[in-house]
């Protein structure tokens, strides 16, 4: 069985994803047609004797260096050197999309055109005869429609039957006229290189100036960037034109030759369905309201309509946390094994945070119907014109929505995403304010904090929520590119939209599933690495031994007066020992947990008779019916259980308080206490800079009564923390105006070139969030406002703010030097 190892290429909206997924299958577990199995542990292919490994690239309008998304894919090729490189085409739009094609064909490695979305040209009346397109490039062309599912054994037929024809393949040569002695020239320059890459191909990206393969070249050649400029100035005297646009012209003739010998438009300048849906999503007065609209509804069926699914998934979780307890060491009486407390703290840390899968779910999934629609570039589009007034730009969309501008992104790709932001102010603009947007895992945190404070008022602290960032990151942009970034240099913002296309339901559940798993690997990952991190610093110093010995005596005190109520019963000698009791109250506890959890009547009786079996006489006094004998110890039983629980809890939040963790968390509330926080709360914000997921898990942790049952974090946090909806505002406020885990800092370093700029992104949020969370804190307890009350107050003035920032004006000094003033005097 041979390997073949394959690059999957295209530009951004051609549909790669879903000939990827058609290909792969969910998971790439599960292939779609027949002749093709999967590898489940290397997710490989293998279709008639040969093993295929296949690499999804990013998408990249060209095959420059310019964006990251192109040095990625540009890296893959020159360090794994694929056999075959698959190009999806959008069938619709493929003028546009041939120029990417002639310079996947030029590196030199051979190519499979897939022509996707034919269903979608067919519905245009576009007309494409991939014969003749394949006799033209001399490859294989495959029509497919990866949506409909439609191509996929023809896809990897075409890749077997190219990879076995290698040796046959001729170098594809695109002929450059007045440039090719130049060509040659670096060709010859470079002949002794060790990169097994095109010659030409490379001889050609160094004329286009490209970074990396200059950079490779440059190890073997330090002089290869002078020989490179001496070609181009000399090109440029003979013939008074640039390489770089002499070679894109050269291209996009290419592609007009194919589409005119080989596409026929039968519907050309008549409008189309997206032409006429376009002059209402595109509307200069309706844009934005419709934008809006559609968040606001995204939210109320993910945040409001997913949250109430979890009412039918907790009982799960809680039946999980159940079984866990169950198989570990039973506590006696007050004292409770560290391996059952640590159980107790990483099952409660996990379920905080998984207890929101059905809410991100459902919001990824229409992400992901917007982004297969056409929606999410028409959004770019929208925003353009707002972000131009603030010193953004419209590929800053594109970082501020993977960073999570509406909710549910990551920062860390965000920053990444800017490299492609040709415009430098606005790139470094674009790095410190993706910071600010609400990424994913910030959401639990203000689904926590909804859930326990706002219920009713969900939805619209939501939009909120989801919008007041975009707001804050305008502002915080606008005064950076009107200061410390006024004299960087701008660029033109240019994009071209996509058809509208169907989803489909296939296409939208993977790749909600895909991100949900994401997700999930995080959770039992890096947000569990941290729980225990966390944990050990909960166990030290620990209880001192006047404490203890003062809460032996409150459970000494408990159990004289639980021994007095019972022992006139005839059932006192069942329960007239410590051993007794503390089985009776694991007994009493572990019952009442799953009756909790149970909500059919088939299974309350179910569990009952699992009790009865397991012990009829505790069974007895736990449902005394008509004995009324075993009713005074039923009564006995439940007081003592409340004062164990109430000790265990007492025990519990010294325990934390003395700990090295709540240690931490004293130490900065005298900075904090005037936003309304305590220790608690700063602990979780400690924790969650390694990862944001980490502050639910360790409320969750914090806030649990240390028994197994059936109660949420939500509704354990709204009866233990002593927090009012006002608190829980100024907590939001401080998360949302803060920047989110380390990772995040790091990458922001590594795009700016600057500690200097990693420490302002880290130190000037936290400076605003605390002064502003505070601000509020303080003029709500005054004036006596409610929690939704204050968040709009904080919301209309942000709003206020950015709208009167936006009416300043944008254009400004943006070049030094010169005489100085003073050169006269």
């Amino acid at each position: 069985m041979s390997d073949i190892k394959v690059a999957l290429s295209g530009q951004p909206n051609c549909g790669k994803s879903t000939i990827f997924n058609m290909v792969s299958g969910i998971d790439q577990h599960i292939a779609n047609y027949p002749g093709v199995t999967v590898d489940k542990k290397t997710g490989h292919f293998k279709y008639a004797d040969h093993k295929i490994e296949m690499v999804d690239l990013p998408g990249t309008y060209s095959f420059s260096s310019y964006s990251l998304e192109e040095r990625v894919a540009k890296e893959f090729i020159i360090d794994e050197s694929p056999d075959v490189i698959v190009d999806v085409v959008d069938a619709s739009n493929i003028k546009r999309n041939l120029y990417l094609t002639f310079q996947l064909l030029e590196i030199g490695i051979p190519v499979v055109v897939v022509l996707n979305m034919m269903d979608v040209a067919e519905r245009r009346g576009i007309d494409i005869d991939s014969a003749k397109i394949s006799e033209m490039l001399g490859c294989k062309v495959i029509e497919a429609s990866g949506a409909k599912g439609i191509g996929g054994e023809e896809i990897m037929k075409a890749i077997v039957d190219t990879a076995k024809a290698k040796k046959n393949y001729e170098d594809f040569k695109i002929h450059y006229e007045e440039l090719e002695p130049h060509i040659k020239a670096i060709e010859d320059k470079i002949s002794d290189t060790s990169l097994s890459l095109n010659k030409r191909w490379m001889a050609i990206k160094v004329l286009e100036g490209d970074v990396t393969i200059l950079s490779h070249l440059e190890k073997e050649f330090p002089d290869i960037k002078d020989a490179a400029d001496h070609e181009i100035n000399k090109f440029h005297s003979l013939y008074d034109k640039d390489t770089v646009a002499f070679l894109a012209t050269f291209r996009y003739d290419s592609a007009d030759i194919i589409y005119h010998k080989a596409i026929v438009e039968k519907n050309a300048g008549k409008e189309t369905l997206t032409d006429k849906a376009d002059k209402i999503v595109l509307n200069r007065w309706l844009a934005l309201p419709i934008l809006f609209a559609i968040m606001f509804l995204v939210y109320q069926l993910s945040i409001v309509g997913g949250y109430k699914l979890t009412d039918y998934t907790w009982p799960l979780l809680a039946a999980v946390k159940n079984f866990v307890l169950d198989i570990s060491p039973a506590p006696y009486l007050t004292d409770v094994p560290m391996i059952t407390d640590f159980a107790l703290w990483m099952i409660n840390s996990a379920n905080a945070l998984m207890n929101y899968i059905p809410i991100f779910f459902i919001l990824f999934a229409l992400i992901a119907i917007m982004e297969d629609i056409g929606y999410m570039p028409r959004m770019a589009f929208i925003l353009d014109r707002l972000f131009r007034k603030f010193g953004l730009h419209g590929q800053s969309t594109l970082p501020l929505v993977l960073g999570g501008a509406f909710v549910g992104g990551c920062a860390v790709p965000g920053v990444m995403a800017t490299k492609g932001i040709a415009d430098d102010r606005a790139r470094m603009a674009t790095i410190l304010t993706v910071p600010y947007m609400n990424c994913l895992a910030k959401v639990p945190f203000y689904t926590l904090l909804l859930g326990a404070f706002f219920v009713s008022s969900m939805s619209l602290m939501m939009l909120y929520i989801s919008t007041v960032t975009i707001f804050t990151a305008l502002i915080a942009s606008k005064i950076l590119t009107s200061t410390f970034l006024n004299t960087r240099e701008t660029a033109p913002f240019l994009m071209e939209l996509p058809p509208y296309h169907a989803p489909t339901f296939k296409g939208v559940i993977l790749s909600a599933t895909q991100r949900v798993w994401v997700y999930i690997y995080k959770v039992l990952t890096i947000v569990l690495a941290v729980a225990v991190v966390l944990f050990a610093m909960l166990q030290f110093p620990g209880i001192n031994k006047d404490t203890k010995i003062q809460y032996d005596k409150e459970l000494e005190k408990a159990l004289v007066v639980f021994d007095k109520k019972v022992k006139k019963s005839k059932y006192h000698g069942q329960v007239d020992t410590k051993d007794e009791i503390a089985d009776l109250l694991n007994y009493y506890d572990s019952y009442r947990a799953k009756r909790m959890a149970t909500t059919s009547k088939g299974g309350a009786a179910s569990i009952d008779e699992k009790y009865k079996t397991k012990n009829a006489d505790f069974f007895n006094f736990i449902k005394p019916r008509k004995d009324k004998e075993a009713k005074k110890v039923n009564r006995a039983l439940r007081k003592l259980a409340k004062s164990r629980n109430r000790i265990l809890r007492n025990m519990k939040n010294e325990k934390v308080e003395n700990s090295l963790l709540g240690m931490a968390g004293k130490s900065v509330e005298p900075l904090t206490k005037y936003a309304g926080f305590d220790w608690k709360i700063n602990v979780a914000f400690l924790s969650s800079f390694a990862a944001r997921e980490s502050a639910v898990a360790t409320l969750g942790s914090l806030y649990e009564n240390n028994q197994a049952d059936s109660q949420r974090a939500e509704e354990a946090m709204a009866q233990n923390s002593g927090y009012t909806p006002l608190h829980a505002v100024a907590i939001i406020i401080f998360m949302l105006l803060t920047p989110p885990c380390i990772a995040t800092m790091i990458v922001v370093k590594m795009q700016t070139n600057s500690y200097r700029w990693m420490f302002f992104a880290i130190f000037f949020p936290v400076f605003l969030g605390v002064a502003i969370s505070s601000l509020v804190f303080i003029l709500g307890s005054k004036y006596d406002w409610g929690g939704v009350e204050a968040m709009s107050y904080f919301y209309f003035s942000v709003v206020a703010i950015a709208l009167a920032l936006g009416f300043y004006p944008s254009k400004k000094k943006n070049w030094t030097g010169g005489l100085r003033a003073d050169i006269n005097k």
